[in-house]
């Protein structure tokens, strides 16, 4: 947890404590293909104390074993990447192509750590 508070304290653009709510780091521990949609994901996570499983993902630069920073439901996503307007919103549990996710994992644009879009997914040090 502290290093996404040295991140978010960083941070390019003002986030709040409200938005550092309901998003922690988590080890990628099973990546699965999506039974109805080929460019999306299935992931199993562990939060060091339980596995948060379903989180459907449309990125494919991480592996099992990465740590990235993972929204929950609740959590306030400070940049939509996938809105032109980029506005925040607050993550609910979403049915994607007939799997409902359980969170978010979260790319450093989304999480106002950068200015721009990047490559996908933030991955975090191991000891993180």
């Amino acid at each position: 947890m502290n290093f996404l508070r040295k991140l978010f304290s960083r941070s390019t653009t003002p986030t709040t404590k409200h938005e550092f709510t309901n998003i922690i780091t988590a080890k990628v521990t099973r990546i699965e293909k999506h039974p109805n949609a080929d460019r999306l994901q299935v992931v199993a996570l562990n939060d060091g104390s339980k596995e948060i499983y379903p989180v459907v993902c449309g990125a494919f630069n991480f592996n099992e074993g990465d740590v990235v920073a993972l929204a929950l439901p609740g959590a306030v996503i400070p940049k939509n990447i996938h809105s032109d307007e980029h506005e925040s919103f607050t993550l609910g549990t979403a049915k994607i192509r007939g799997v409902e996710s359980q969170g978010m994992i979260c790319a450093e644009f989304e999480l106002s750590l950068a200015n721009e879009p990047g490559d996908g997914i933030m991955i975090l040090p191991a000891n993180t």
